[in-house]
């Protein structure tokens, strides 16, 4: 069986939103079924067989090529199979993703993964703002899950975020990881202003001291938490992608806070590699 593929005709001019092209809604269509669901192009409702093309067996893989950020919520609600997006995306990417896997070759928009409870979010390049976030009004951001972005990502990634894992091997935006509530949060580069801003819980482990650190954290010195050799051994033990977590070792200068809430998150500076 080949994969479903959907090939854009043209550069659409408004927001598509792609959310009903997830595995468990296409199976056991017929491509003629596939091409006249409706799908909301700006303001409007079109079938999808006037904007792609449309052709393959298998809805567990899902490509959608020559892709933009003009198309919002790709994977939304997606709990199986895997979505592999050839170009940018928009907002929302993995809204609402319980499982399967979902790569972007590209950029992506704001809010991606937000409310995501599981599953894995691949990024190649650069993610927006509010990388696995709440919506304003939401109790939490992601519960579960894993995102990776090998480039740089928004501002307030994680916010609020209560569960999983968030991994950005380049730079992270200001306040990084505000309000957490439990949850590990990996920046590799260099991160802004105000890592942790009003965090309950969680872990936010820096490879580089971040730009300025509020007061209300305190620093308890350098240490070796083993806690951090299992989690990079784990990390690198996933796939080939991960595979750069082997080279950091446990040492860490531990900062606890943020002390203007109860005090029992953690930031953690990583002091050098094995």
């Amino acid at each position: 069986m080949s994969a479903l593929t959907f090939t854009l005709k043209n550069q659409p001019e408004f927001t598509l939103n792609v959310a009903s092209l997830i595995p468990e809604n296409l199976a056991g269509k017929t491509l003629a079924k596939i091409k006249s669901l409706a799908v909301i192009y700006g303001n409007e409702t079109v079938k999808l067989g006037t904007l792609f093309t449309v052709k393959g067996t298998d809805p567990s893989q899902i490509f959608i090529e020559k892709s933009t950020q003009k198309l919002i919520n790709i994977g939304q609600g997606m709990t199986e199979g895997s979505i592999t997006i050839k170009g940018d995306a928009g907002d929302y990417l993995g809204q609402g993703m319980k499982g399967g896997t979902l790569t972007v070759s590209g950029n992506v928009g704001c809010w991606a993964g937000n409310a995501m409870s599981g599953g894995r979010i691949n990024i190649i390049g650069n993610a927006g703002d509010y990388v696995g976030a709440g919506l304003p009004g939401d109790s939490f951001g992601m519960t579960n899950g894993l995102i990776n972005i090998k480039g740089n990502a928004g501002d307030r990634v994680g916010d609020r975020m209560r569960r999983g894992i968030i991994i950005i091997q380049g730079k992270a935006g200001n306040y990084c990881g505000s309000r957490l509530h439990a949850g590990t949060i990996i920046v590799l580069d260099k991160v802004g202003k105000l890592p942790g801003e009003g965090m309950r819980r969680g872990s936010i482990i820096l490879a580089k001291k971040p730009e300025l650190l509020s007061a209300t954290f305190k620093s308890c010195g350098n240490l070796k938490m083993q806690f951090l050799r299992l989690l990079f051994t784990q990390l690198a033990s996933i796939d080939k992608e991960l595979a750069l977590f082997s080279k950091y070792g446990p040492e860490a200068h531990r900062f606890s806070g943020d002390l203007a809430r109860n005090g029992k998150g953690e930031i953690l500076i990583l002091q050098h590699y094995k």
